[in-house]
């Protein structure tokens, strides 16, 4: 799968069906070469449509239970904000 393709996927927390956002940029390991964790821009809330600074989650790569057609779906505790 290329970097693209997941960008275009929406992340879906599995313990509530909330929508965490899409996939701006990944944590590349210097090691192995693999991705380890996705960042993602959180959906923008009304008040924050004319800000440039928007929350980010962190999805460890670990973290993520099924990547389907149109969604990826994430284990809560995978979750960190930043």
């Amino acid at each position: 799968m290329k970097f693209t393709d997941i960008q275009q996927k929406e992340f879906i927390e599995a313990s509530d069906g909330k929508m965490l956002g899409f996939v701006n940029d990944a944590q590349i390991s210097k090691e192995t070469g693999m991705i380890e964790s996705f960042f993602l821009a959180e959906p923008k809330k009304m008040l924050e449509l004319f800000s440039g600074n928007r929350p980010t989650v962190m999805i460890r790569l670990s973290d993520i239970k099924v990547i389907g057609k149109d969604v990826v779906i994430v284990q809560s505790k995978g979750v960190e904000h930043g």
